[in-house]
Order: C-alpha cells, then sequence, then structure tokens
C-alpha cells in the first residue's frame, strides 16, 4: 500500500510540473498581421509600434512592433519578430522610412535627401483591440488632423 501511495504521489508531482511547464512555456500572444494602405494603395515602407494602454492603473505591458514590407503588409512581434502581442487596447504609431539619397548620388553640400510620401502620416485608427487568437488588424494612413 505504502509503494501505491509513494507511485500516487509521484504521478500527481509529474502532471503539476507538467502542467506548469506548459503554463510557463506559453508566451501570451495572438497574432497580428495586416495591411497598411494610403488613398487605397499600399504603403510600401516604414513601421508599426503598437502601446499597450493601461487599463486601470495596471502595468500596461509590453508594445509590439513590426516593419511593413513593400506590398504593405505587416506582422507584430513583442519578444521575437513575428510572435504577435498580447490581447489589449493599443495605441498604433506609424513611422515612415528614413529620408535618404537617391541610389547612386553622391550627396553635395545643401542637398536635401528625398523623403517618403508617408511622412507625417498617421493611422485613421488610433487604437485598435487585439484579440485572442489570429488577428487581422488592417492600418489606413491620413494626413495629421
Amino acid at each position: 500500500m505504502r509503494n501505491y501511495l509513494n507511485r500516487s504521489r509521484v504521478g500527481l508531482l509529474m502532471v503539476a510540473l507538467v502542467a506548469l511547464a506548459a503554463v510557463g512555456c506559453g508566451s501570451g500572444t495572438s497574432g497580428v498581421s495586416g495591411k497598411v494602405t494610403m488613398n487605397g494603395q499600399p504603403v510600401t515602407g516604414g513601421s508599426l509600434t503598437f502601446s499597450p494602454i493601461s487599463s486601470g492603473g495596471t502595468d500596461a505591458g509590453k508594445p509590439a512592433a513590426g516593419n511593413v514590407q513593400a506590398d504593405g503588409s505587416y506582422v507584430l512581434g513583442t519578444d521575437s519578430e513575428k510572435d504577435g502581442a498580447a490581447a489589449g487596447r493599443y495605441k498604433v504609431l506609424y513611422s515612415a522610412p528614413a529620408a535618404k539619397y537617391p541610389d547612386g548620388v553622391e550627396p553635395q553640400p545643401g542637398m536635401q535627401p528625398t523623403y517618403s510620401p508617408f511622412q507625417n502620416m498617421v493611422p485613421k485608427t488610433a487604437e485598435v483591440e487585439v484579440k485572442s487568437g489570429s488577428n487581422t488588424i488592417d492600418i489606413e494612413l491620413v494626413p495629421p488632423q
């Protein structure tokens, strides 16, 4: 009987450890991807940041970010490049690509770099909600108001 109880305890302990490990291994993030457009056309560069909005004075959590690809698509990441974002409300921020000189052009004194046509644009919807599971959140850029 004593041997049976010991095996039962060991079995319960192993089940508990596996359950704790499974909870600890979860990233707690949900997939977030979508398209960024302006005037119905894909935005061809820049980056998005989803900044968590605090609710009731609690810790707002970590921001999630992703680069906008040439086709306007993006995928967010929090702890790694594409691991998503925690469920909750976020303020959406867009950063245009850095100004640059055209390829092959040697900058001359007084010459200005070319700015992105998306410079100073802002998301039309300033706040979004990430839900548990997979999320497709499309972002439209508009001039600031």
